[in-house]
């Protein structure tokens, strides 16, 4: 299992169509739809879940300077600031790993296997790669994503069938157009 799970919320957001009609219109609620999703996961596709959003570009009228209503107990979730972007709070995070406790020239080695940034951003990927974590593009972490919810779900009705009936989770990224890289 991963260690820590860093999510470039609005790059997984806007790589999912809704032809279905299921998820909220408004950016917020999509925000919340992925948080909600996420902690069903915490523990199973990794210890530590953080999703970045962009502070400066909500559209949304969150400036990213104060705490916002898609709080968690279980996933961490983080706004930039306004002078910075998503992308450089997530470079920073992996950085600030490396090098917790190690030697400058052990940075990048000490976040081998610990740390996977999930984006589609290609610059994003190369430099958090280059800072010593794994990356994953959108399009597979919502295969995996979808995977383990619907796994979730048929262990809960597996154990609980007989005494607790489940409440179903529902699949809601299962009949998304996924924009591939390259695609808009």
């Amino acid at each position: 299992m991963t260690k820590w799970l860093i999510i470039d919320g609005y790059n997984l957001i806007h790589r999912t169509g809704d032809q279905s009609g299921r998820l909220p219109r408004d950016l917020a609620g999509k925000r919340r739809r992925l948080i909600q999703l996420l902690e069903k996961t915490v523990g199973i596709l990794a210890e530590r879940i953080t999703v970045v959003f962009d502070g400066r570009s909500g559209g949304d009228g969150h400036s990213g300077d104060g705490p916002d209503e898609q709080e968690s107990s279980v996933v961490e979730v983080l706004f930039s600031p306004r002078d910075k972007t998503a992308d450089t709070v997530i470079e920073q995070l992996v950085f600030q790993a490396g090098l917790a406790g190690k030697p400058a020239c052990n940075a990048v080695r000490s976040t081998a296997g610990r740390i996977v940034v999930v984006t589609s951003d290609r610059l994003e990927r190369e430099t958090t790669e280059g800072a010593g974590a794994e990356t994953m593009a959108c399009s597979v972490f919502l295969d995996q994503l979808n995977e383990t919810l619907a796994r979730i779900e048929r262990e809960l009705r597996s154990l609980g069938a007989a005494q607790h009936p489940a409440t179903p989770l529902g699949h809601p990224f299962s009949e998304l157009d996924i924009n591939k890289p390259g695609e808009t």
